[in-house]
């Protein structure tokens, strides 16, 4: 079979990756273990009752100390013989887990990450935060720097938004190659290590989302049940709370030109 019978479409990808959710939130109540939709995948639920018609992407919020759990119990118990958890203490990938179909391949187009990757949803740990603001954002300005180093440590060569940033990071790329990937995941993983989730008044998934505005009330964080493509999933009860924090009126569509959608190749393993 050549590459071209092998690639997946975007419609396939998304009925694959509903699917990686189902198992997922299948597994997630067996043994209690708390998760949200997330992000665009929660506004898609309660926007459109499934995704967002040009977004093609699932993300999931667990509070951290369920995601540790999550982590520890799929080494041991794995979701499914067709599902990988991919960690970044055991494999490159990025600092947050992703779930992957490991029957696919997959290839993005800005970083060096295929090597790992197949159609996959993403689950981010909700962190517990400070209720001083300075030392919030102090976390997070960490969190910003962090990032900017995770994106130079892993770019793909002769990328980039301008022939004079793509001549740049062309030159720079040899130093890209010396940072190491799994020390600035470390890094970010351990931003909040020293607060409790279920004891703080703020959370975040301050190790990537939206920096700033990653500041919510946990108290928004009980779990409801939304619908999403047919299915009932677990969403935050204060996600009217949670959405206007990200996204301000987010029940208007936004303008053509701001509806992005995630690019990458996707393909069946032969």
């Amino acid at each position: 079979m050549n590459v071209k019978q092998n690639q997946i479409d975007n419609d396939r990808a998304k009925k694959i990756m509903l699917n990686l959710l189902i198992k997922f939130a299948k597994y997630c109540n067996k043994y209690e273990f708390r998760y949200f939709l997330a992000y665009g995948t929660l506004l898609g639920a309660i926007r459109h009752n499934g995704y967002i018609p040009w977004d093609n992407d699932i993300d999931i919020w667990m509070p951290r100390p369920d995601y540790n759990n999550l982590i520890r119990n799929t080494k041991i118990h794995p979701i499914s013989e067709e599902i990988s958890c991919l960690d970044y203490n055991e494999v490159k990938t990025f600092p947050f887990l992703k779930v992957i179909d490991n029957r696919t391949s997959l290839k993005e187009y800005f970083l060096v990450t295929e090597k790992n990757l197949g159609l996959y949803i993403d689950v981010f740990p909700l962190d517990g935060l400070p209720d001083d603001k300075k030392k919030r954002h102090k976390i997070i300005s960490r969190s910003v720097q962090l990032n900017s180093l995770f994106a130079f440590a892993n770019y793909r060569f002769n990328t980039g938004s301008s022939k004079k940033r793509r001549l740049i990071k062309n030159v720079l790329y040899p130093v890209s190659r010396i940072i190491s990937s799994k020390f600035v995941c470390y890094a970010l993983n351990n931003l909040c290590a020293n607060y409790i989730y279920d004891e703080c008044s703020y959370v975040g998934s301050v190790l990537w989302g939206y920096y700033y505005k990653e500041q919510l009330l946990r108290e928004w964080f009980t779990p409801s049940i939304g619908v999403f493509e047919g299915h009932e999933f677990s969403i935050p009860s204060g996600y009217d709370n949670i959405l206007r924090s990200y996204y301000g009126d987010y029940m208007e569509l936004p303008a053509e030109e701001k509806r992005i959608t995630h690019f990458y190749n996707a393909a069946w393993k032969n």
